[in-house]
């Protein structure tokens, strides 16, 4: 993990000397702000404040697989994804792995969006692999550092079309079944049009 936040360092420090390889595009509209990332690229770095405090989120490639890390003001580092979930969670679907490798293929968002409604915002890392696969992690700053409060993931359900629009994230099948995931306090609940409450069927 040292040589992990060795690296970020430098990432961070030496962000805009890089040119990022394009990226496949915009996946999510809906976005405040966001940076776009091709896994494999240089490495992309978004700028951000919450509570007064400023961040710096960096999407880089580490060791074969992309890693995203938070940095605050003093220097502080969180990594907040790694390996194709968040830090600290398994069990829900990779996007673009075949086994433990990330294809180069994958598209990644990082970007900011105020779900809870309090007037901050939340930290969003997201992931196509250009196919029907997508997943976007929602996490939340507190004084205890970086939480996860929404995982979003559908592979292999041709869904797309994903769009935020206040405190919802929206995404739509070839039917025209519509799935939302609606921040209530600090967690996610689903719902599809068709009466569906359990976001694991598009997994």
């Amino acid at each position: 993990m040292k040589k992990l936040y060795i690296y970020i360092s430098l990432v961070i420090m030496a962000a805009f000397s890089f040119n990022s390889k394009a990226a496949a595009g915009v996946f999510i509209k809906g976005l405040d702000a966001f940076v776009e990332y091709e896994a494999g690229s240089a490495d992309a770095v978004l700028n951000f404040s919450v509570r007064g405090k400023s961040f710096k989120a960096a999407a880089l490639w580490f060791e074969g697989s992309v890693a995203v890390a938070v940095e605050d003001a003093d220097g502080r580092k969180s990594v907040v994804y790694r390996d194709g979930h968040p830090s600290g969670q398994s069990g829900l679907p990779k996007i673009g792995f075949s086994g433990s490798s990330e294809s180069r293929s994958n598209s990644y968002m990082i970007g900011v969006h105020d779900f809870t409604n309090d007037g901050q915002p939340e930290l969003v890392v997201a992931v196509t692999d250009g196919g029907d696969g997508v997943a976007i992690y929602v996490f939340e700053y507190d004084s205890y550092g970086w939480k996860v409060i929404g995982n979003m993931v559908t592979r292999g359900k041709g869904l797309g079309g994903c769009r935020i629009f206040r405190q919802a994230l929206t995404m739509k099948d070839a039917a025209g079944i519509l799935y939302t995931w609606t921040c209530h306090g600090s967690s996610f609940d689903f719902l599809s049009s068709d009466k569906v409450n359990d976001p694991t069927v598009l997994y």
